[in-house]
């Protein structure tokens, strides 16, 4: 696959993922008095804003992708923190049990993301062989 080719599919991805958070977002938003009902659903409200998580983090990613190159990674410091920050406000609007619940989410969801991007993105580093040596320092001839 081309150059060009990666970085379309990087940018229709980081597109498709913003428009389903702000759309999950504004749905929740929507019907915050539901997740007032029960416990249940409070739990319910937190999953879905991991979800808003998930979505939000793999856009400003993308999106970064997109203008620094292919070989850039989502950090904790900038892209994590401020996503998670975003998320945990925009879940305290609609209720501040779904708040706490969707940062406990958010981080097992994050563990799992780590695994999968591992799995597929990392690169394996060869391993070098040290020279033999005797007791005294000196190498083999």
């Amino acid at each position: 696959m081309s150059a060009s080719m990666s970085s379309k599919s990087t940018l229709v991805s980081s597109i498709i993922s913003g428009l389903l958070s702000i759309v999950l977002f504004g749905t929740l938003r929507f019907c915050s008095e539901w997740f007032n009902d029960s416990q249940l659903r409070v739990l319910l409200g937190g999953y879905l804003f991991s979800w808003v998580f998930i979505l939000s983090l793999t856009c400003v990613s993308n999106a970064e992708m997109v203008v620094f190159g292919q070989d850039f990674q989502a950090k904790l410091l900038p892209e994590i923190l401020f996503c998670l920050s975003l998320t945990v406000a925009a879940a305290g609007i609609v209720h501040r049990v779904c708040a706490t619940t969707s940062v406990l989410f958010s981080l097992v969801g994050l563990y799992f993301l780590n695994r999968i991007s591992t799995k597929y993105y990392s690169v394996q580093v060869p391993s070098v062989d040290a020279p033999a040596t005797r007791k005294g320092g000196k190498k083999f001839k």
